[in-house]
C-alpha cells in the first residue's frame, strides 16, 4: 500500500521540496513501523539516513524496490559497523 502511494507521489512532476518532505515523512513512518514489527530499536539517525538514501536513489532513477533494497543494505552495513 505504501509503495503504491509513494509511486503515485513520485510520478508527479515537477518534484518540490514539499513533495520530498511528504515522501520522507511516509518513508520514516514505514521505517518506524517495520522496525517496531521486527521488535528492533533503530540507532539514532538510521531512519533519517535510510530515507534520505531512498529519496536519492529514486531521484537517480531507481525503482522503488531497488531503492528500498539498496538503502536497507547500506543502512545495515553502516550501522552494523557502529555496534
Amino acid at each position: 500500500m505504501i509503495s503504491v502511494l509513494i509511486a503515485g507521489l513520485i510520478a508527479a512532476t515537477p518534484v518540490t521540496s514539499q513533495d520530498n518532505n511528504l515522501l520522507k515523512s511516509f518513508c520514516l513512518t514505514a521505517f518506524q513501523a517495520a522496525m517496531a514489527q521486527a521488535g528492533e530499536t533503530p540507532p539514532p539517525g538510521m531512519g533519517e539516513e535510510t530515507c534520505s538514501c531512498f529519496l536519492d536513489e529514486i531521484a537517480g532513477g531507481a525503482g522503488i524496490d531497488t531503492a528500498r533494497d539498496t538503502c536497507k543494505r547500506r543502512a545495515a552495513a553502516n550501522y552494523k559497523s557502529e555496534s
